[in-house]
């Protein structure tokens, strides 16, 4: 999940005024100006910062729309500017009263005038993750890369952190919190299997579905309907362009880097305006053909290639030996070092570990923690050695430092151990100090066809099986399968969702300019496959492929300076690297030696862009 660290990610109250007067007619521009100028200057006196050469749309539809953002120095870090933004809550059937006010951040830019090349978007993935935590997290890195010639911004997306309406399904994050700790606590189905076969598996099944409807429940029961229907991508999109259109950009087109599962939003923004493509790169592609269609195929899919990172940590691990890779031992091979990892997995099963207090936590560990623990590790191999401590020590019969790491610090480093008042912060406005697993399950599932996610797996009984054979794909299979499993229950209508075409042989339209496809050959939840069968879809007049060779989820987890490089060149230039270009990332990454021999010799400027790269990587923690 998304980490924050310690900074509020919310934004300013005084962050809002009254719209301009609607205007429909080309005619009217020299009185749209002089408006423009008059509140301008009142803005200067308040303290509000108008984006430089913003322009307001003449052909708006309703009332809601907001000519320009206004933008102000955000209440928590005055360095980065803050707006609220009103979009309506249902474009289908847009009313007076009914909008919803997204929470945006921006990165100002930073070069000349004369070298500033507008707005570019960034979504963290999730779906779920706080775009406005995302500017902060990588706003400065990603300005330092594309040589501050860009504004960074993104958004809270409709049912995340600052964007209100919130869905309201629980009246404190605390609540829903529990209630998600509570189901995982019931473990994962090859532990229940293992203490009691399948009747265990399945009586575990049953009480996972249960969990399931309690959350759905609870959003039926107190939750707000029409926000619950209007959280869908598709929606989300709808946003984007409205947002270009304030920023005066609309005519140029997107600029966008998306993550994960922003790599979804950005191909669904591509596939329903290909006419407002400019420059969109989608990093750590997940298959929206199969998201938006089939739930079920879509979890097939993203298990593709986990068990080659998992393989890539176990033969690094025996390559470099107990110096580097604490769980190695002696002249360990990668089968041997798996043998042992399973000896403890079967243990655990046999017998849970109990976890004295030492400082961070106490408790029991369980054979599903470890496996969990594997699942956030193969995202980022800088993690790597850290699980290979922690496997260790608990091997060893000191199960406290794995207790430490598989329970961290909450996020912003607070325990979410009390029922704070969802406005009780500096900008007395809604917002979560972490993710919520509702609000990714109220877009995914929305996203996908309803039809193919309830029929597919109805019963405990089918859903045992379809988790079994994800398991059989990947060692976090079974992780994977509970996600997936969520939208077997969910049964909120969407008041739109783009399920295709995906396919030029289907009627997707050609783009305005290439979307640039990212896939990594060894990625643990949005294989390289996904990023072919997009970019494929799309055709070669409308995408390209770029293939790093490493392993971790997203280019960023295993820096490479070769796609660094032909991103930037991308953003900066223009240039749209030859369909399947493929960039490596250097073993040096995996449980490192430490010093700098990587960089050392390496020109001052390929130095900087790696390490910001790195930066980058360091700030993308994805989902």
């Amino acid at each position: 999940m998304e980490k924050y660290g310690t900074i509020d990610t919310g934004l300013p109250v005084t962050a809002t005024k009254e719209a301009l007067p609607d205007v429909k007619k080309a005619k009217r521009i020299q009185k749209i100006i002089k408006q423009a100028l008059l509140i301008s200057a009142a803005g200067a006196l308040l303290g509000w910062k108008l984006l430089d050469g913003a322009v307001w749309n003449t052909d708006v539809k309703d009332a809601s729309m907001v000519r320009g953002i206004p933008w102000t120095p955000c209440a928590d870090l005055t360095e980065f500017d803050c707006a609220y933004f009103s979009v309506p809550m249902d474009y289908a059937d847009p009313q007076p009263s009914e909008h919803v006010s997204l929470a945006l951040r921006r990165w100002p830019a930073t070069a000349p005038k004369k070298d500033y090349m507008g707005t570019l978007f960034i979504n963290p993935g999730g779906p779920g993750g706080s775009g406005t935590a995302s500017v902060v997290n990588q706003g400065p890195v990603l300005g330092k890369i594309l040589k501050g010639r860009y504004d960074i911004m993104s958004w809270d997306p409709r049912g995340v952190n600052m964007t209100t309406p919130s869905l309201d399904c629980y009246p404190t994050e605390y609540d829903e919190y529990m209630s998600e700790q509570f189901s995982n606590h019931l473990g994962l189905p090859l532990e229940a299997r293992g203490e009691g076969g399948s009747a265990a598996e399945i009586a575990l099944m049953k009480k996972t579905d249960a969990y399931y409807a309690s959350g759905l429940g609870s959003c039926l029961k107190n939750g707000n309907a029409k926000m619950l229907a209007s959280v869908s991508t598709a929606y989300n999109v709808r946003d984007m362009v409205r947002m270009l259109e304030a920023l005066g950009e609309d005519e140029r087109g997107l600029q966008y880097w998306g993550f994960s599962y922003g790599t979804i939003l950005g191909a669904t923004f591509s596939a329903m305006f290909p006419e407002k493509v400019h420059r969109v790169m989608l990093d750590g592609v997940s298959s929206a053909r199969l998201y938006s269609r089939d739930m079920f195929d879509w979890g097939r899919s993203g298990m593709d290639d986990t068990d080659k990172v998992w393989q890539g940590f176990l033969s690094s691990c025996a390559k470099v030996g107990p110096a580097r890779c604490a769980f190695a031992k002696g002249n360990d091979t990668a089968e041997s070092i798996l043998a042992r990892f399973d000896k403890i997995v079967d243990a655990l099963i046999e017998q849970p570990v109990p976890v004295s207090w030492g400082g961070v936590t106490s408790g029991i560990i369980t054979a599903s923690d470890v496996i969990q623990s594997v699942f956030k590790v193969l995202y980022a191999p800088k993690n790597w050695p850290n699980l290979a401590a922690t496997l260790a020590a608990l091997e060893a019969g000191d199960p406290s430092p794995f207790a430490s790491y598989f329970n961290g610090p909450a996020p912003r480093g607070e325990a979410l151990t009390a029922r704070r008042d969802p406005l009780d912060n500096i900008f007395k406005r809604h917002m979560r100090r972490a993710s919520s697993p509702l609000t990714t399950e109220a877009i995914m599932c929305s996203d996908t066809d309803q039809s193919v996610a309830h029929a597919g797996a109805p019963d405990a009984a089918s859903f045992a099986e379809y988790s079994r054979e994800l398991g059989e794909l990947s060692i976090t299979g079974e992780i994977w399968a509970h996600w997936v499993g969520k939208c077997r229950v969910w049964n909120v209508t969407a008041t739109e969702a783009y399920r295709g075409p995906w396919k030029v042989e289907e009627g997707l339209k050609q783009t305005n300019f290439p979307v640039l496809f990212l896939g990594v050959t060894a990625d643990p939840v949005t294989p390289l496959s996904a990023a072919k069968d997009m970019s494929a879809g799309f055709g070669n007049t409308s995408a390209t492929l770029l293939i790093q060779d490493g392993f971790g989820h997203c280019s960023t987890a295993h820096p490479s300076l070769c796609t660094a490089k032909t991103v930037a060149a991308y953003f900066l230039e223009g240039k749209v690297p030859e369909y399947g270009t493929v960039c490596s990332s250097p073993e040096e990454y995996l449980f490192p030696e430490g010093g700098d021999g990587l960089m050392s010799s390496m020109s001052a400027e390929d130095r900087e862009l790696l390490q910001a790269w790195e930066k980058l990587g360091d700030s993308v923690v994805a989902w």
